[in-house]
This record gives C-alpha cells, sequence and structure tokens, in this order.
C-alpha cells in the first residue's frame, strides 16, 4: 500500500521522501492563472503556500521524485473549467508534461478526455472532486481515460471493497489523515477563498426545517451539523482503519494537507509508516486499535472522537474480528500480512 503525502516546495520534498512517502502531488500556479475571476481555483486552493511557487520548484521537486524511484502528480482537481480556460489548460498541461509530471489528477471528464488523446502515458486520477460513490461511476470515469480513483471521504470501508471487486482494473485510493470535512466534497458548493484559511465547513450555523416539525431524519442531521462546531477538522483520522483498507484492496494512503505545515506532513508520513509496519508484524487488530488510539491522542492532543473518524463504522461499533463479512479471513487473523 502507497503513502501519498501532499507537497507545496523543495525543501519539504526532502523530508517527506525520507519519512517514507511513495507518491507526491501538488499544485503549481502559473502566472497567468493567478486572478482568480478565471475559475475558483485551478486546483481548488485559494492561497499561495498550498502552491508550488515557481515553474523551476516545481521541475526540482519532480527530478528529486524521480531520484527516489517515487511519482508526482500534478492536481488539476476544479469541478470544471470554461471554454474559454481549455486553450490555457492545454497549454499549462504541455508545459507540465515537458517537466516530466507521472499523472494528473483531476475531475472535469471533458478536460479528461481532451488530455488524454494528447498525453497518453500520463496515469490519470479522478479527484474527490468527481464524486464517483459506485463502481459504475468508476467503470463510466475509467471508459474515459481513468487509471486511479480517490474515493470520497464518506464512503465505507465496505463500500470501497465494492468498487475494488467491481472495477479490479482501476486502482483505488482512499484518504487518511487530517481535514475530515462534514460534506461531499464532489457536491459541496462552499468557496474556501478566506484570507484567515478559516473555511466554510468550520464555521458554526444551524440547520432549521422550513414549515413545522422536522422529521427524525432530519433532526439527526441537524444534531449532526451542530456537533461539528465542537470538532477539529484538522484532527481527521483513519489510523484504525489501515488494516481493512488493504484487505479491501485500497491501493494507497492519500494525506491531506497542501498548505499545512511541512513539519505537520512529515509527521503524518512517518505515522503512517509505521502503522503500515504494524500490520506486517503479529499485532492483533485489539493491540492494534490500542495503540492507533494512543497515537491519535499523542498526534493531536486530543482523545478520537466520531465527527473526526474517517471511518466511523470502526469507531464505536464492534471490533475488527467481529466485522464485515469482507474482513474474516485468515490473512490477518493469523498475524500476516493483510
Amino acid at each position: 500500500m502507497r503513502i501519498i503525502s501532499p507537497v507545496d516546495n523543495l525543501n519539504e520534498a526532502r523530508l517527506l521522501l525520507q519519512a517514507g512517502a511513495d507518491e507526491l502531488y501538488g499544485g503549481y500556479l502559473p502566472a497567468e492563472w493567478a486572478d482568480y475571476s478565471l475559475a475558483a481555483s485551478l486546483n481548488q486552493r485559494t492561497f499561495s503556500s498550498a502552491q508550488i511557487v515557481s515553474e523551476e520548484e516545481l521541475s526540482e521537486i519532480i527530478a528529486l521524485v524521480k531520484a527516489h524511484d517515487c511519482r508526482f502528480a500534478l492536481t488539476l482537481n476544479a469541478p470544471f473549467y470554461t471554454d474559454k480556460q481549455f486553450p490555457l489548460m492545454v497549454e499549462y498541461v504541455d508545459q507540465m508534461v515537458a517537466l516530466g509530471i507521472d499523472s494528473l489528477i483531476l475531475a472535469d471528464p471533458g478536460l479528461l478526455r481532451l488530455l488524454k488523446k494528447r498525453h497518453t502515458h500520463l496515469e490519470y486520477h479522478a479527484s474527490t472532486l468527481a464524486h464517483l460513490t459506485n463502481a459504475g461511476a468508476v467503470r463510466f470515469m475509467a471508459e474515459q481515460g481513468v487509471q486511479r480513483v480517490v474515493l470520497p471521504r464518506h464512503l465505507t470501508v465496505a463500500d470501497m471493497a465494492s468498487i475494488v471487486r467491481q472495477v479490479p482494473d482501476v486502482l483505488c485510493d482512499a484518504f487518511l489523515l487530517v481535514g475530515k470535512c462534514p460534506n461531499s466534497e464532489g457536491l459541496c458548493t462552499f468557496h474556501h477563498s478566506s484570507p484567515e484559511k478559516i473555511w466554510p465547513c468550520e464555521i458554526p450555523y444551524e440547520v432549521a426545517p422550513l414549515g413545522e416539525g422536522a422529521s427524525p431524519r432530519l433532526q439527526q442531521a441537524m444534531q449532526r451539523q451542530g456537533s461539528w462546531s465542537e470538532s477539529n477538522r484538522r484532527h481527521g483520522c483513519g489510523l484504525c482503519a489501515i488494516p481493512p483498507l488493504l484487505e479491501a484492496g485500497v491501493h494507497g494512503l492519500k494525506l491531506v494537507g497542501r498548505g499545512a505545515p511541512t513539519v505537520q506532513k512529515v509527521r503524518n508520513v512517518a505515522l503512517v509508516r509505521d502503522f503500515l509496519a504494524l500490520t506486517e508484524g503479529a499485532t492483533d487488530f485489539v493491540e492494534y486499535r490500542r495503540l492507533a488510539l494512543a497515537a491519535h491522542r499523542e498526534r493531536f492532543g486530543a482523545a478520537c472522537q466520531q465527527n473526526v473518524c474517517y471511518y466511523p463504522e470502526f469507531f464505536d461499533g464492534p471490533e475488527f474480528l467481529d466485522g464485515p463479512e469482507f474482513l474474516d479471513g485468515p490473512e490477518f487473523l493469523d498475524g500476516g500480512a493483510a
């Protein structure tokens, strides 16, 4: 299973690769895209610290990644672009290909079809912004040229296992560590453009019913939304789920954090590396989960709680050994590699 980390600068790239990252991904905003009136964003980040500062530095990052026999993916994952932007997009990607990028992370099917014909050698990843929530959606994007998919945050491990089984030719990556969000990213229309970097999903607000009363389902949604004002989405974690994600056939663990401090990114990579190593040893899941909860508390200075758990089906439910049917295989139960 591969560890996929965000990167924002050259020095950070060195540290992340030393920490154990297998792949790096990042964004670069050329001068002609600096005016955000062209689009909400070229790559879903509207602050400079989340962008690699220059084409020269991007070139050095790519060279360093290749020297470590790793891969670099460029983010190009806005949900859509306008017809006027497409000529700029083609020129931009041509330049990035010349620098040696290995892959593109994107969400716009039209852009995917255009670039797939032009740059056939690239590996194309469907971003979580593409909102591929089932095997049919993944299969459709595969027909357009996608080889990998970043699965949406709100899917369960059982959902992911089903997609992997039904579309085995597409590699699936899953999120792990920091940046958990209450919203479905592919359907969210909030703008993340605050200079203070306080995002809409972090601002407390109330959901109220129209008319009289609220159904039990709406009441549950209202209560859940209210609880997010007491949660820190930057404590997002999924360490407990690494063994079932492995057994489900997930290809990579994608860490969140473009624009975050370097030290946090490096700590996240090292933490995932250590817990992947645990799955290859003789640690049973009860002990593994105890270690994961302790690591969460040490990493974030707070106990794990359901809102920030990427895989809440493992938060307060049955333990791994009594879990979903697809987790009952002998590999992890015997202490071997899952």
